[in-house]
């Protein structure tokens, strides 16, 4: 049987909710927030969607080379020194240009001309010596006869090389190396031998006709 409502639950209806009763709804209000809240936060954060790769970054190759790449053993060529740009020791005065008729040429590079000798009296032969200090291993050269205009393209023109070693006692050996002889009419020769441990290097000429010349092109000593 339900018990008649008093007057002051009447009155209570009509004025609303107490201070104190306000207070309590705020509370609980603000509890059902936090809980609602932090049953959703790990839902949000563990995302069961897999995470995508990280896109790699496009590095762009340099086309440039590098400035300088050291060179394989038995590539690098080996030093070399001209021999028209040493200082003959003796027999300077017997060096002469190339003739005009030479002078200008791209395949007669660094060349050293020796003058024949006159074939009077005692000029019968030719010598220029150059220096070496015991600072090269070969030598190498181009060789020519060259006669002017009018003389027999046929005359030969001979030379010849020695190597001289200073020995420990300050005797000097003088060992011969290998000379060509040739003419105008012939192709050029090659010349090459040994001047390791030398000391001096001297080249000598001889010559059918005093006129002639002996023509070295690309003479030169390597270490």
């Amino acid at each position: 049987m339900t018990e008649p409502s008093t007057g002051t639950d009447s009155l209570r209806r009509r004025r609303g909710l107490t201070p104190g009763e306000k207070t309590g709804a705020a509370i609980g209000l603000a509890s059902l927030l936090v809980a609602v809240l932090a049953w959703q936060w790990p839902r949000q954060s563990q995302d069961p969607r897999p995470t995508p790769p990280p896109t790699p970054s496009l590095v762009t190759a340099s086309a440039t080379a590098p400035a300088s790449t050291p060179a394989t053993p038995g590539s690098v060529a080996p030093d070399r020194t001209y021999l028209d740009a040493l200082t003959p020791e003796t027999g300077a005065g017997y060096l002469r240009p190339l003739p005009r008729a030479l002078a200008g040429r791209a395949d007669l590079p660094h060349p050293v001309v020796l003058s024949c000798p006159s074939n009077d009296g005692a000029d019968r032969a030719r010598s220029v010596s150059y220096p070496l200090k015991r600072r090269y291993l070969d030598f190498s050269a181009t060789f020519r006869a060259w006669y002017p205009p009018g003389q027999d393209p046929e005359s030969a023109v001979r030379i010849s090389a020695v190597v001289t070693i200073k020995q420990p006692d300050d005797t000097l050996t003088r060992q011969p190396r290998p000379g060509r002889t040739t003419t105008m009419s012939r192709p050029a020769e090659s010349l090459s031998f040994s001047v390791e441990g030398a000391d001096l290097l001297t080249l000598t000429v001889e010559c059918d006709l005093g006129e002639g010349l002996a023509v070295l092109t690309d003479a030169g000593l390597t270490r």
